[in-house]
């Protein structure tokens, strides 16, 4: 069943640029057999601004609960103009990881001139497995 993380974010890009952004939800409880759809709503005024957003691990401890290949593989940036990335689960159906993942975000965007930035989102965001 798909579980989905909806990132919400507005620019405003005057000289005093501001770069808004809303994660929902923050934590994520998965079953077997879940998988996590990360969807950037860029509807508003920030739509033409983001050009990509990657999900990164940050706790390398625990075995990260999707496919083989864990970030910063490719397959975990989702780019323009889908902006979303889709992570399938890699669970044995009969032994589930149970643990708490960690996870951050980076968001690219253009400012106010037009230069490539970057906003790294705080590692407080959770999948609950």
């Amino acid at each position: 069943m798909p579980q989905s993380v909806k990132l919400h974010v507005s620019s405003n890009n005057a000289s005093n640029g501001v770069l808004n952004v809303k994660i929902t939800p923050w934590r994520v409880h998965l079953k077997t057999g879940d998988f996590v759809v990360w969807d950037l709503d860029a509807t508003g005024p920030a739509k033409n601004d983001i050009q990509w957003f990657r999900i990164e691990q940050i706790d390398q401890a625990h075995p990260w609960p999707f496919q083989d290949s864990p970030p910063p593989d490719p397959m975990y940036t989702g780019t323009k103009p889908l902006l979303k990335v889709t992570s399938p689960p890699k669970y044995d159906q009969a032994n589930p990881v149970k643990t708490v993942i960690a996870y951050g975000l980076t968001i690219c965007f253009l400012d106010d001139t037009g230069r490539l930035r970057t906003m790294y989102i705080d590692p407080d965001m959770i999948i609950d497995s």
